[in-house]
């Protein structure tokens, strides 16, 4: 019967009988095992305890005796107080565990035991009691006399039925120790047998496994295996000697393979010269984007240069008129007051000229100064935009500069720009290209957190972190970023106002800025009709070689 059987059918067999007298054995070796651990659980929960609260009277009883004869010795009534009192815990002890031994012993020899000790203990303790009674009215002689010719004699009494106790709770331990042997003797032999059954049941299987794995190659092991390496090394081409009548062997099904592997080959020399067009091709195009993104972001940079011009141009206009005005009156008034002269002046009139030229120096003072902070204010933003040089500088002053050349292109919206950035926070960093994705994070709040709303307010804060970074925040109360469009805000060329202003460059040049050049990271954090926060996380000093985010 078992040769008409396929070698999955007999191995199922094979395994199946294994199995089953594997799981009997094992089902005999936990039994075995269950003895032996009921067999230790006896011993240890039941005999070992007994020992133990044997040992503890017989301590107990040696704490009374120890402090009997201290009490006769000390001469200071606290340490002979102290001394009855211990001969008082310790016999109140001895009472409790006298009472555990009476519930746990149940060999007849140990309750024998016990009862002898009970009528010793019951006459111990009247005569303790006697002896506490005198020692605590200071009768020493009398507690000495009952000491030595009762009490003794009763200790000496109790602890020899203790000792035999004691034996008595060993001898048991013993013969549980012997019985747990035995008991791992005869499940260990059990163990040996279920191995070497197991041992014997593998070797047969695996003999029977072998006939039939050779009878399914034909006889040829090692023609197969010199096939086998020949395919695995890439020879497709050496031919493979099969009866014409074999449709299941392994050699067989290793023709087919190879032939499949020969077209699969073929196919796949065809895809690479396919591949290899199109990764050129593919080239050619990113070159061009390339080219056409540098494009884009030197456009930007003129843009962005060519507002700061105006701005600047604007704000130094209200000054430099300012000034021209005050000149012109003061001029006026200097030719008026010349020909007051040659016809005669009064001191009123001297007094009214002299305050209308301090007045009007004051005003050309003022207005000038303006114009100069104005002019160091752009020539500082310019050199930094232009050279991205590092420089030590206060966070405070440059968001400062930088909303101050934006100045002329808010004052024409309704929008709002505020800043919240402590005076003390000093950066050794590159202010330029900070200023440069302050900027892009404020027009990108314009452009489109803004769009097709009457007011809104942008707010620039910072605040220090662990002492060697800085945070710094542009928040909108906006439109907000679609969810979808959220994970894609800093890809290149990525914009919702394509063709009407958007590049789609600004958040992806200053993403590139922040984790580069800045080394810092940045997090946008948006919700629909709730605006938007842009989160920059930096290095305080980025100019050392310790800089860590």
């Amino acid at each position: 019967m078992l040769p008409r059987l396929k070698i999955s059918q007999r191995l199922a067999l094979s395994y199946g009988a294994v199995i089953l007298l594997l799981i009997a054995m094992t089902f005999l070796g936990i039994n075995k095992l269950h003895t032996l651990s009921a067999t230790t659980d006896d011993a240890l929960k039941d005999k070992y305890p007994k020992t133990i609260l044997v040992n503890q009277v017989i301590a107990d009883l040696g704490v009374i005796a120890r402090a009997m004869r201290n009490a006769l010795i000390l001469t200071n009534a606290d340490q002979v107080h102290e001394q009855l009192a211990d001969i008082s815990n310790a016999s109140d002890k001895m009472a409790v565990v006298l009472a555990e031994l009476e519930h746990r012993v149940n060999d007849a020899k140990g309750k024998d035991l016990l009862n002898q000790i009970r009528i010793v203990h019951s006459a111990y303790i009247v005569n303790q009691d006697d002896f506490i009674g005198l020692v605590a009215a200071h009768k020493m002689g009398e507690a000495k006399n009952l000491l030595l010719v009762d009490l003794y004699g009763y200790q000496n009494t109790y602890f020899d039925l203790l000792n035999k106790l004691n034996l008595d709770q060993g001898d048991l331990m013993d013969q549980a120790s012997r019985e747990v042997g035995e008991t791992y003797r005869t499940a260990r032999n059990v163990m040996y047998a279920l191995v070497a059954v197991a041992a014997l049941l593998s070797v047969a299987i695996t003999y029977i496994i072998s006939r039939s794995l050779l009878r399914q190659l034909g006889g040829e092991p090692g023609y197969a295996t010199e096939i086998a390496r020949k395919i695995a090394a890439g020879d497709l081409s050496s031919d493979i000697t099969i009866a014409d009548s074999d449709q299941s062997s392994l050699l067989y099904a290793m023709g087919g393979m190879r032939d499949s592997l020969v077209e699969r080959g073929n196919a796949l020399q065809n895809a690479n010269r396919e591949l290899a067009n199109t990764i050129e091709k593919l080239a050619e195009t990113i070159e061009t984007l390339n080219r056409a993104k540098e494009d884009l972001v030197s456009s930007e940079k003129l843009a962005a240069l060519g507002a700061l011009v105006a701005g600047i141009a604007h704000e130094l206009n209200t000054p430099i008129g300012n000034s021209m005005m005050a000149a012109s009156t003061l001029s006026d008034i200097t030719r008026r007051f010349a020909k007051d002269c040659i016809e005669g002046i009064r001191r009123s009139d001297l007094n009214l000229y002299l305050e209308s030229v301090a007045e009007a120096g004051e005003i050309l003072l003022r207005n000038l100064n303006r114009a100069g902070d104005l002019v160091v204010s752009f020539k500082q933003v310019a050199v930094d935009r232009e050279t991205s040089q590092g420089r030590r500088f206060m966070l405070a002053d440059v968001v400062g500069e930088i909303l101050l050349m934006l100045q002329p292109r808010i004052k024409k919206t309704p929008f709002v720009i505020l800043q919240d950035i402590p005076k003390d926070i000093e950066m050794a960093s590159y202010p330029g290209p900070l200023g440069q994705v302050i900027i892009n994070l404020i027009n990108n709040a314009l452009i489109h957190g803004f769009d097709q709303r009457s007011s809104g307010t942008v707010t620039v804060a910072a605040r220090r972190l662990n002492g060697r970074n800085v945070e710094l925040s542009v928040k909108d109360d906006g439109n907000g970023i679609a969810p979808e469009n959220l994970k894609r805000i800093y890809d290149p060329f990525f914009t919702t106002k394509l063709g009407a202003g958007g590049s789609g460059l600004g958040l992806h040049i200053t993403y590139n800025i922040v984790t580069g050049l800045l080394r810092g990271r940045i997090k946008a954090v948006s919700e629909i009709n709730g605006g938007t926060t842009f989160t920059l996380v930096m290095p305080l000093d980025v100019l050392s070689d310790v800089a860590v985010v």
